[in-house]
């Protein structure tokens, strides 16, 4: 039996596709049409509702979601929110309110997505920085996004009100408590890896799930049927991030929002490619071992973890294995992944204090966009100022993300000088053979390696002095 809230509304379900999107459930099955379709891929916002999850310290977490490419059992237990639900008789939610306040609605068909994502933006108990990255997520056609970014600023320095939603968060607690697991005929949510192992052998077939950011695109673009899934993320294991001996486990299923969070803090030079990962909304979703389960040549994680030194941990329920993501991927879309394993955890050493790393992404557009070319280098010098550690590697410039050896041993136990770099970039063009395609041409990406090389040697030799500056 499935079983969520909607809005106040407790139901359970039996009879419901493994891969019924919540948008078409929302629309469809209950009328709440206040939910648009705009994209059906994740990337307009017009679907947006809010997620209300129970955290491990038993309050409640407020989560704006792209309902088009959610999956509706994967919300086996959890409350949704929809814009129908603000609106109490004739009373404006604030939120509501704001966006009236600020003129920001025209047309009115991305209307509901923004209101959904900043009553999200309400519900934090700390405010972000910038407001306006809880918008990321949402396209508007008519407003210039001004009136809208002033509405979200207004949201978020406005004193915390105690609306009807936050009066029934009793209710909704208690309705979670009672909520068995997910009983459900084609797609399973396994709790023990030993229960996943025996359904995937049962059902070989299945579709491994985290996020379903990807997968769901199968459905809602491809007009394709998904009918068995494997959802991962109610295994404890995948859904932690646990200290090791000298460094960090992550488990796959963690939402790459909160992995941002962890990033921000231990490896602060990976803040902006987790930025752009998607926006808020689809990272509140997407997973590490989404990403690298798609293992996409123009993804953003498996070249960050390659300059990492970061390793892949693939489970079959009785033993693990570790791969260095270079040879975890061994081709276009295809990878080490036996049928009868999935993607546990990501293990992460610690940053060494004395290594430069830094992760360039270029796109069309920078926030929300599939990358152009990745390239992450992270360098160390000796004592002599001869490099002694070097990795570097790109997306986007092969059938796969790449390592680049050539280029690491062009500069071990050498000078990273201008000529240097000069020889670096010469050697370029002989080491990647990117494509044309919709995104660039080959010779622009040969380019754009080149040029962000010349980047990253001027952040090591300007560093010393930013440091001056700060001391």
């Amino acid at each position: 039996m499935l079983q969520l809230m909607i809005n106040d509304q407790a139901i359970a379900l039996s009879q419901q596709a493994a891969d019924t999107m919540l948008l078409n459930f929302l629309r469809e099955q209950r009328s709440l049409v206040g939910t648009k379709e705009g994209c059906a891929s994740g990337d307009c916002g017009a679907c947006t509702v809010v997620m209300v999850s129970a955290n491990n310290q038993g309050t409640l977490r407020y989560q704006q979601i792209n309902s088009c490419i959610t999956p509706l059992h994967s919300l086996h237990g959890k409350q949704i929110i929809t814009v129908e639900y603000l609106k109490q008789g004739q009373q404006l939610h604030p939120v509501q309110q704001a966006v009236v306040d600020k003129h920001g609605s025209q047309c009115g068909f991305c209307t509901p997505g923004f209101v959904m994502s900043l009553y999200a933006l309400s519900r934090q108990k700390q405010q972000p920085e910038h407001p306006e990255d809880y918008l990321a997520g949402n396209l508007c056609r008519c407003t210039g996004y001004g009136p809208l970014i002033e509405a979200a600023q207004q949201v978020a320095t406005a004193p915390a009100t105690n609306d009807h939603i936050q009066q029934n968060e009793d209710t909704v607690k208690h309705w979670m408590g009672k909520c068995e697991p997910l009983d459900s005929v084609n797609y399973w949510q396994p709790n023990n890896r030993q229960e996943l192992a025996e359904i995937r052998q049962q059902h070989p077939d299945a579709k491994w799930i985290g996020g379903g950011t990807d997968l769901a695109l199968e459905v809602t673009q491809l007009h394709q049927r998904i009918p068995k899934i494997i959802d991962l993320t109610a295994l404890p294991e995948l859904c932690k991030i646990e200290r090791l001996d000298g460094g960090w486990r992550i488990g796959a299923a963690v939402p790459l929002s909160d992995v941002h969070a962890f990033m921000q803090q231990h490896y602060p030079t990976t803040d902006e490619i987790f930025a752009r990962l998607g926006s808020i909304t689809i990272r509140h979703r997407a997973t590490l071992g989404g990403s690298l389960g798609n293992a996409s040549p123009i993804g953003d994680i498996a070249p960050l973890l390659i300059s990492l030194n970061g390793k892949i941990e693939l489970d079959d329920g009785h033993s693990t294995e570790l791969y260095a993501p270079e040879d975890y991927i061994t081709g276009y879309r295809e990878t080490r992944l036996k049928s009868e394993q999935w993607i546990s955890a990501i293990h992460l050493p610690d940053l060494d204090p004395d290594i430069q790393h830094q992760i360039y992404k270029v796109s069309k557009r920078y926030e929300d966009d599939i990358a152009t070319v990745v390239l992450a280098v992270a360098l160390k010098y000796d004592s002599n100022k001869l490099v002694s550690h070097c990795v570097i590697s790109a997306g986007g410039v092969a059938a796969k993300s790449v390592r680049l050896t050539e280029l690491e041993n062009c500069l071990l136990g050498e000078t990273f000088t201008p000529q240097k770099l000069k020889q670096l970039q010469a050697l370029v063009p002989q080491f990647i053979k990117p494509i044309d395609d919709v995104r660039a041409s080959a010779a622009y990406r040969v380019m754009l390696v080149q040029n962000l090389l010349k980047r990253f040697y001027l952040y090591c030799h300007q560093l010393p002095t930013r440091l001056a500056a700060h001391a």
